[in-house]
């Protein structure tokens, strides 16, 4: 019997099957807010608050001070919409703000 000739794949069909059925391709898409950020709130806001953690349809957003956090607490609703029209995939239904860490 000849040797069995190696069937070689392309790295991304390898991918494909390893993330299909994770929804790991959702949690990634989810995530990209992260690196979005600025683009979404604007280098302004960005400056003063950074996403912390995406549980369910709530954001949690680190703000560095309680001026900060009333201020963009007002804006929420301003920046959920811009949120929705920049990535509308995506469902977040509340930014929970809050003060973040230093350490």
């Amino acid at each position: 019997m000849p040797p069995k000739t190696p069937s070689f794949h392309r790295v991304g069909e390898i991918l494909e099957n390893v993330f299909k059925g994770k929804n790991w391709g959702s949690k990634i898409k989810q995530y990209s807010i992260f690196s979005q950020w600025e683009e979404i709130v604007g280098a302004k806001i960005a400056k003063h608050a950074s996403p912390k953690l995406w549980r369910g349809c709530t954001l949690f957003v680190d703000v560095e001070n309680s001026a900060w956090l009333q201020e963009l607490k007002m804006m929420e609703p301003e920046i959920l919409e811009h949120f929705r029209k920049t990535c509308p995939d995506l469902k977040i239904d509340k930014i929970r703000l809050q003060l973040a860490n230093k350490v």
